[in-house]
């Protein structure tokens, strides 16, 4: 046995040793970004600003002392301000969605005072007509800004959906794919503006979720379980496709995806996509609510792996939308605080992409790919490399 004394000076000696042999701190810190780089305000942590007695002020304020709010565009395009919203004249404006992005259109019609029509998708010319077999809510939507020559239109999808699973809907109409939709709808209605697309923003979550919650419903299947892994893939790759797909359509466009808000409790709001035709009668006993927090959250994740994947940003509208769940009709936000959320940032990341993405801070958080169309002979020689010629 080793004296106490000498067991204290081998415990002195082995703390020394380790006080000066610490292995060098393998996870430095990270640079502090450059902050005269644009910041995302809609992006940082933050609250909603709601002023009752001023709704069009509503608008959302970031915590950070290095980001400042967006300006309010809405104020700017009210007063006509040419010089300070010139970025947004002679442009057309694409908002691929749901009935939140339609009404979002909507609200920004309304609370400006703009003009707003529907259209057909194969006739520019009959503004105002609703084509025979159609509901206008599934036809284009258009917005002008007539002093800046501005057109915003929206696309109407059916979710990701590529069986057409909602053909008994009442306002369904084929074809249902989004991808078809984009070739023989879309792009035949955006041919006839004034303008190409130059910012497309597009969405799919409601869609989706509703797509699961059917099926489940006609397997007696609860909504509370999470989606399967062969569910997460599936809605990953369908995706992407369709990134793929909208950016071949309109290539060198931006495209940024808007994230889907988290419905909360608001009752029946399924009802509205639970027309299944004959097929699963014996399901409708019991109410099935198709969006659970649990699904819109693998939802609301899978969409920012999604666009880190393919490298294109995205639009959290529902962590901006957190909390306001009781402002709402159903599923869709309310014009007010909602319609000045939805177009405020909207405006704001059009007018973004007008200053240049080497400008951003997010270009140095994480890459920013073009969604670039691959030229022909250089895929088809990549596929005969690959052995897939």
């Amino acid at each position: 046995m080793l004296p106490l004394s000498a067991v204290l000076s081998l415990v002195v000696l082995f703390a020394l040793w380790r006080a000066t042999n610490r292995a060098t701190d393998v996870h430095p810190e990270l640079a502090p970004l450059d902050p005269s780089l644009m910041c995302d305000p809609f992006a940082e942590p933050g609250f909603l600003h709601v002023d009752e007695r001023e709704p069009l002020q509503t608008k959302w304020i970031p915590y950070s002392p290095t980001c400042e709010p967006a300006p309010d565009w809405l104020s700017l395009i009210a007063r006509r301000d040419f010089e300070a919203t010139s970025w947004l004249a002679n442009r057309t404006i694409l908002v691929l969605g749901d009935s939140v992005d339609r009404n979002g259109l909507h609200h920004l019609a309304e609370m400006l005072g703009l003009p707003r029509y529907c259209v057909p998708y194969d006739d520019y010319s009959k503004k105002g007509v609703v084509p025979a077999g159609w509901d206008e809510r599934g036809i284009p939507w258009v917005v002008e800004i007539p002093w800046l020559n501005t057109f915003f239109t929206n696309g109407f999808m059916y979710g990701l959906d590529d069986e057409d699973n909602f053909r008994q809907q009442p306002d369904w109409h084929p074809p249902g794919k989004a991808e078809d939709r984009i070739d023989k709808l879309f792009k035949v209605h955006t041919d006839q503006l004034p303008f190409p697309p130059s910012f497309i923003s597009i969405h799919s979550g409601l869609w989706d979720l509703a797509f699961f919650g059917r099926q489940d419903r006609i397997a007696h299947l609860s909504t509370e379980i999470p989606l399967t892994h062969a569910r997460v893939d599936w809605w990953q790759n369908r995706m992407k496709s369709v990134l793929r797909h909208v950016n071949k359509t309109w290539p060198g466009v931006p495209i940024w995806m808007r994230k889907l808000h988290r419905v909360g409790p608001v009752g029946g709001a399924s009802y509205d996509w639970r027309h299944t035709g004959h097929e699963d009668h014996g399901s409708q006993e019991g109410f099935s609510n198709f969006f659970t927090d649990v699904r819109i959250h693998t939802i609301r994740e899978m969409a920012e792996q999604v666009v880190r994947d393919v490298g294109i940003p995205s639009y959290d509208f529902g962590e901006n939308w957190e909390g306001w769940q009781a402002h709402q009709q159903m599923v869709h936000p309310n014009k007010f605080p909602g319609g000045p959320v939805y177009t405020q940032a909207l405006l704001h990341h059009i007018w973004m992409e007008s200053q240049g993405r080497d400008k951003w801070r997010l270009s140095k958080q994480r890459p920013l790919a073009p969604l670039v169309q691959e030229d022909k002979a250089k895929s088809e020689a990549k596929a005969k490399g690959d052995g897939r010629g």
